[in-house]
């Protein structure tokens, strides 16, 4: 909800001197952190030192079903026999495995759609910043807007749908009380023509409920 992640560095070496296992979900990383779009370990400069990481084929890798896990071997088996979510999932459609496949196989041998993503997200931060909204610090391509309480994200969600704008609001209890804000969602399949055209749809609605002076 805030577009931040864990200081991943620290935990590595709390891990280490403590002898435990480390367990981080990459949902909103995978294809999106780190130069090569590896997720959350590459960005902190720990890929490769993570004990269990988990994930879904739900976002960045192509908003289908499913998920994964990747570790250890032993572990992973010891996981498909224990693990309560894996013993009563189901399988995986085959077109969906293959797509998967293809996701990380592109990520693999190209970077450019990472590089994009990057770019797409540091217009679009400083640009409605500039326009005059708030919004919460960072690199992800989650841009949380704020707006402070729930019936302004309400209506500002539903205006800027009018103007061919998708972005949703969230308000109490998904977030804290007074905290109120549009979640934008930044993708590499943007051109600066489109978000150019959310921009001004922000600022037109903005000034129309008085979020903007």
């Amino acid at each position: 909800m805030e577009g931040e992640y864990a200081p991943l560095k620290e935990f590595v070496d709390l891990a280490k001197k403590n002898d435990v296992l480390l367990f981080v979900d990459e949902s909103h990383s995978t294809g999106v952190l780190g130069k090569t779009g590896r997720g959350t370990p590459e960005e902190c400069g720990v890929h490769g030192q993570i004990d269990v990481i988990s994930g879904t084929l739900g976002k960045a890798l192509g908003g289908a079903a499913g998920g994964f896990l990747t570790g250890k071997k032993e572990l992973i088996e010891y996981l498909r026999q224990k693990s309560r979510p894996y013993t009563f999932s189901n399988t995986l459609p085959p077109p969906v495995v293959t797509a998967a496949i293809e996701a990380f196989k592109m990520l693999e041998e190209d970077s450019s759609l990472v590089v994009k993503l990057r770019e797409n997200t540091e217009y679009f931060r400083k640009e409605i910043v500039r326009a005059g909204f708030t919004i919460l610090e960072g690199i992800h391509a989650i841009v949380p807007v704020m707006v402070g309480e729930a019936a302004i994200a309400q209506d500002m969600s539903a205006e800027l749908l009018k103007e061919g704008v998708y972005a949703r609001g969230l308000w109490y209890p998904v977030v804290p009380q007074g905290e109120a804000r549009i979640r934008v969602q930044i993708s590499a399949s943007h051109e600066r023509k489109d978000l150019d055209r959310a921009l001004a749809a922000f600022e037109k609605v903005g000034k129309k409920l008085g979020v903007l002076k």
